[in-house]
Parts: structure tokens; sequence; C-alpha cells
């Protein structure tokens, strides 16, 4: 950001120059007041000027009394588990109103070790939809894995250095860690000045205790309302799982309130394309949420400032001045069927559909041939 740019936000803030881009006719959802309001949105720059009235744009969307939310961001995702290159997981994303995504990138990482992390920064650049890392923690998960990679300290220490990685992903060697093991003791506190994501599924009493003192702030595998409890009780940010594998929500949802929301997210973890083409994204998420009886709004709160709070992406999460125009709008609270999607103030869905050209994903050379098997006989299935 220039001075030059920042200059002129704040020329558009005070009506003295067009917006690049203003809303009209929205109807927007204020998550620090729950109120739903008509506001116009002005955007500049590839951020919100300024909410109010009569602002003047180079270009103008006439909306028809639609929800204008934050653009949509999963916590917690696997890109590895959709199949889908980099883009195109983007390009069947967007139109569920999704702009921002958490991944580990551990499954990859198993495989091709750093060099397959590298391969999906390198690839998920320049794309309309950010995607942010965690570094993978636990490569190989087990010391009974065979796939060959292996990720110390060494190479988490170069990873950590890229400016989309947020910090150290699932610590799902909670054992380890309790126990003070050496190498899983180093990589969490090689990260302590980043995020450090948690992974420990019936963890609780002391145990939890040693686990959380870490530093450690989130856990996406709680499947049960005591331990959930226990574990927002003692500071956690809780993911609710509802993706192709793990569905959490209809058992930890009724645990969220007014007071505590901000301890929790939706979050999809793992998602295969059929899922994402049947049902959606964070879309369905909501519309599953509302459907339970959750407020609109502290549901929205769990996919928007609750994840971009969780990971330090201040400029994420909300509709204000100041923030990136990462914008949703919705047909209604209920059914959250997606009209149109802004990321940072471009056009990239329109009436449900993709407005973006050229978006066809390259061949991925690097990722080939990264399979090898030993000599196979009869005597190898006998």
């Amino acid at each position: 950001m220039t001075p030059q740019e920042l200059r002129g936000r704040i020329q558009v803030a005070k009506k003295e120059r067009p917006a690049d881009l203003v809303l009209r006719g929205g109807r927007l959802l204020n998550l620090y007041t729950a109120k739903l309001e008509p506001v116009e949105v002005a955007v500049a720059g590839g951020f919100i000027a300024a909410l109010g009235e009569g602002y003047s744009g180079q270009k103008d969307i006439h909306l028809r009394g639609e929800v204008i939310l934050p653009g949509f961001i999963d916590a917690h995702i696997h890109i590895e588990s959709s199949m889908l290159h980099p883009l195109s997981l983007a390009c069947s994303l967007l139109p569920h109103g999704t702009t921002s995504i958490v991944c580990d990138p551990h499954e990859i990482a198993n495989v091709m070790g750093i060099e397959g992390i590298l391969f999906l920064i390198k690839q998920s650049e320049d794309l309309p939809l950010d995607i942010y890392f965690m570094a993978p923690s636990c490569v190989p998960a087990t010391e009974l894995e065979t796939a060959g990679a292996h990720l110390g300290k060494a190479e988490l220490t170069l990873i950590k250095a890229h400016p989309r990685v947020l910090g150290l992903a699932e610590v799902m060697n909670f054992p380890g860690l309790v126990e003070g093991n050496t190498s899983v003791v180093e990589k969490v506190a090689l990260f302590q000045d980043k995020v450090l994501d948690g992974h420990c599924p019936g963890l609780t009493g002391e145990l939890l205790q040693a686990y959380l003192c870490t530093g450690i702030g989130s856990d996406h595998e709680t499947i049960t309302k005591e331990e959930a409890a226990e574990k927002v009780a003692s500071g956690m940010v809780v993911m609710i799982r509802e993706g192709s594998t793990a569905k959490n929500m209809e058992v930890l949802l009724p645990l969220v309130n007014a007071f505590n929301v901000d301890r929790f997210c939706l979050v999809s973890d793992d998602l295969s394309a059929l899922d994402i083409i049947e049902k959606g994204h964070l879309d369905f998420l909501l519309k599953k949420a509302v459907g339970l009886g959750l407020d609109p709004a502290l549901a929205i709160r769990m996919v928007t400032r609750n994840p971009s709070a969780y990971f330090g992406l201040r400029h994420l999460g909300a509709v204000a001045p100041g923030y990136k125009a990462d914008l949703v709008v919705v047909d209604d609270l209920s059914s959250f069927r997606v009209r149109h999607v802004f990321k940072s103030g471009r056009h990239v869905v329109s009436e449900g559909e993709l407005v973006e050209g050229g978006l066809e994903p390259v061949e991925p050379q690097e990722a080939r041939n990264s399979v090898h098997i030993g000599p196979l006989s009869p005597a190898s299935f006998s």
C-alpha cells in the first residue's frame, strides 16, 4: 500500500473522488451490531473505503435487497482431499462465497516432502481465492509410514519464512508433545511466534492442560459436547467439522451462544469435489447451522470474523472501512444462495456463475512420478 493509494482511499471516503465500485440497493449484515440495514458499499483499490449513502462510482452494481456479507473463510481444509488443483478448487469454491482458505498440506507432504508444499504454494499464487498454509507438523504421521518423506526442524524453518504460511498445522502427535518428545517439542517451539493448530481427540484433564500450555490454540477433532465445553473453557478455538468425512455440527452446535461464539469456527476439513458440486461449501454449512436453530449472525461470524481473528488476518472477516473488499451477496439468511462474489473488489461471480476468464490450471509436472512401488509378484499378494 503506497501513500498515494491510501490518500485515494481517503478521498473516496470523503466523496472527493468516485469509488472504483459501489454496491447499491443491498442490505448489509453488520457483524459488529448484528443489524441488517440498507447501505452502500464504496470500494477503492481493492479495499472498502466507506459505508453509507450517496457515493459515486466508476462502476455500480445494483442489488435488489440481497444481503451483503464478508467473504467466507474456511479455517481448516486439506486441498488434497478434493483431488483438485488449487486453481480448480478456487473455481469450485468461489461460486459458494468462499474467498479464503487455510490449508494443511500434510497429505502431499507425506509423499513429496517439502517439494510438495512448495508446489502447492507456487500453484496457488495470484488466484482469485486466498490460500494460506499451515506447516505440517507430523510428516510422517507415524513412524510406521513408509511414504519416504520427512519434515524436521530444518525443513519447517524454510517453510515458515513464506508470508502465506501462518503457523504450525495440527499437532496430531499430542502424546509425544505432552511426554516432551524432543522432535515434537522442537517443532512447537519453532512456531511460538505464529499460530499453533491442535489435533487432540479425547484429550481432557491434566493432559489437555499440558498440551495447551505449549501455545496450541485450536482443535478440529472434538466430537462430544463435554469435550468441546472443556476445551472452550480452557481457551481453545473449537473448529466444528462438517465435511465429506467427519460431521460434528449437529452434536456440537448447541454449545454455541452469543457469549462464546468467538471460540468456534465452521470448517470442512476433508471435502470431496463431488460434495462441492452436490452440496456446496461454507454456504451449505451456514444453511445447515441456521436450519438447526443458530442465529444467522452468529453462524456467519464462525466463517468470517472468527477465523480471521484466530489467524491474525486483520484485513479480512468484516464489511467495514479499511477491510479488504472480499464480499458475498446472498439472497437471504436462510438459503444463503450466492448471487455475487467480489474478491479484492473484483467481480468474480455474477448470478452464481464465475465471470473470470482464462482460469485453466497448468499441468503440474512437478507432482508426477511421485509414487514408487517395488517389484511385485504373485507372492506379494499371498
